[in-house]
Parts: C-alpha cells; structure tokens; sequence
C-alpha cells in the first residue's frame, strides 16, 4: 500500500509539477530577468545592476513605491534626480547583496498571479512581484525584498528629518 501510494505522488509531481512552470505566463520575463541578474552579480558593479533593473523592472515605480507615505511630498521639479539617484541606489544595494545570487540554472517553482518564485539549482530561491507591462515591481533574494529595503531607508531617512524629502536627495547624492 505504502508503494503504490508513493508511486501515486511520484506521478502526480511529475505532472503537476511542469504543467505549473508551463503555465506561468510570466516563465519568460522572469526566466531572463534572473539571467540578467545573474549576470549582474557576476560583473559585479552597480552599474551592471542598474542596467540589468532597467530592462526588466518598473524602476520609476519602485523608487516611487519607495517614498512610502512621503511620495506626495516629492515636488514634481524634483522627482527625476530623485528617480536617478534612487536607481543608483538600488544598484549599489543589490551589488552588495550579490553574493546571494548563485550562478547556476534556475527555474520556475510557483507561479501565483503576479508572484512568481523561481529556484537556483544550487539552492536559493530568488522571487518576483510582477507589474503590469511585463515588468517586475520587485525582487526577493535572501528573504531581502529590494522594494521593502528601499522604502524602509528612504522613509526612515525622511522621518529622522522632520519629513523633509530634500535630506533623501542629499542622502542618495552621497
């Protein structure tokens, strides 16, 4: 009985299990941003990060996602040097977090509307909140969420001076 029980649920994993990969709408943008930032992590530059974000993520909306509760504070004069100064933070931060990126093949282990979570062959997972256009509102490596991270210190850095958006410009100019 404990047999046939358990070729059953060999059974079902192997069909279930690339149905749901297949399934995922989302399996090619993701595939590649992770690719992309694989890749980063090996260069190992900000920069490499920055253009690897670009082309895969909404990084005007992260870093507005980022402001929290400050963003209607942001004048409309300053929200492009803010936009570039915090893409450039986002590549500083994820190359300091690169050694959290494996260097292996990585697939696609659930697909869940717009949260896809993908795994690296050497172990890790690395997820994604996905936005609309095909573009990804946020990363998970190491439990570390990049669009938590940010608004977390932007916020943080804001509230420690008296709301004051200008501190964050001049904090992210640093």
């Amino acid at each position: 009985m404990m047999r046939i029980l358990s070729v059953l649920a060999l059974g079902l994993i192997l069909i279930v299990g690339p149905a749901r990969a297949d399934s995922c709408p989302q399996q090619g943008v993701v595939q590649s941003a992770a690719q992309a930032f694989q890749s980063a992590a090996r260069q190992g530059t900000s920069q490499a990060f920055v253009n690897a974000a670009a082309r895969y993520t909404d990084l005007n909306g992260l870093a507005l996602f980022a402001l929290g509760q400050y963003r209607s504070s942001l004048k409309p004069g300053q929200q492009g040097k803010y936009i570039s100064l915090a893409r450039s933070f986002m590549g500083k931060f994820m190359a300091d977090n690169a050694s959290h990126i494996p260097n292996s093949p990585v697939s696609i282990v659930a697909c869940n509307g717009n949260n896809v979570t993908a795994k690296f062959d050497s172990g890790g997972t690395i997820g994604f909140k996905l936005a609309g256009g095909g573009k990804i509102a946020d990363v998970t490596i190491a439990g570390i969420s990049v669009a938590g991270a940010m608004r977390s210190k932007f916020t943080g850095v804001i509230a420690n001076n008296n709301g004051d958006v200008d501190s964050l410009l001049t904090y992210l100019a640093q």
